[in-house]
């Protein structure tokens, strides 16, 4: 028992200690598992941002140097919506972007296409949105994820869309979904934005017009999947020195 406390008092440090947690440390507990549990530890609370939800599970797995660590993290929803309501603002949205016009959008209950033709499912329940199907690439995936986050009224979003398996260059291939993200944002595409990944780190380079928009790219590259942690070197316009 003793040895709980202590590695849960070296997670909460942990939490603690980052600067996208913080105070929301608070908000955070890591649950010791029964010992015939598949994951010994479960991470469960609500926190405001999204970073905050990707790091909270990663850090104490780290800690405790161990990948069995349940993630049951949750976002504060910014807004409320029903569930079929949430569902359907996903889907329209899906069917509205450019580089998902060849990829069918089922509705609820709708059976996937038989034939090999890419498609998305979404669901709703209990503000957690799931979306399901296959695409040819990463960089879709994470658009679709990216859609659904951006609604503000879900508490989590799980992705269980399959993709072709990263090619060669993973880390060019995470770049490119965080590109399509921002070039597909209606405030970010003209924004002179170069992102580079290296070891799941993305680092962002470029200029932006303001701070809002500075945040805003660095909260859609937390959308992408393999993204671990992200260095925001973007410069405001007005300030370039």
């Amino acid at each position: 028992m003793t040895h709980h406390i202590e590695q849960v008092d070296a997670v909460r440090k942990a939490w603690q200690d980052d600067p996208d947690i913080g105070e929301q440390a608070d908000r955070l507990h890591l649950i010791p598992q029964t010992t015939e549990a598949a994951n010994p530890w479960r991470v469960v609370g609500e926190v405001s941002s999204i970073p905050a939800r990707r790091k909270a599970t990663r850090l104490a797995r780290e800690v405790l140097a161990s990948a069995a660590v349940e993630d049951d993290v949750l976002l504060e929803p910014a807004i409320r919506e029903s569930d079929d309501s949430l569902a359907a603002e996903v889907r329209r949205t899906l069917r509205a972007e450019p580089p998902l016009q060849a990829v069918r959008v089922i509705d609820s209950g709708e059976r996937p296409p038989a034939r090999a033709q890419p498609w998305i499912g979404v669901i709703a329940s209990a503000s957690i949105i799931h979306l399901g199907g296959w695409v040819p690439e990463l960089s879709l995936a994470a658009l679709a994820e990216g859609v659904a986050w951006e609604t503000g009224a879900c508490r989590d979003v799980r992705n269980l869309i399959r993709y072709q398996p990263l090619n060669a260059h993973p880390e060019q291939a995470v770049a490119d979904a965080a590109t399509t993200l921002m070039r597909e944002h209606p405030r970010l595409g003209d924004q002179p934005i170069h992102i580079d990944v290296k070891l799941g780190e993305a680092t962002l380079i470029g200029t932006v017009s303001d701070n809002e928009m500075r945040q805003l790219a660095e909260s859609l590259c937390w959308f992408v999947p393999h993204v671990r942690a992200v260095d925001n070197q973007l410069e405001i316009s007005g300030e370039l020195t």
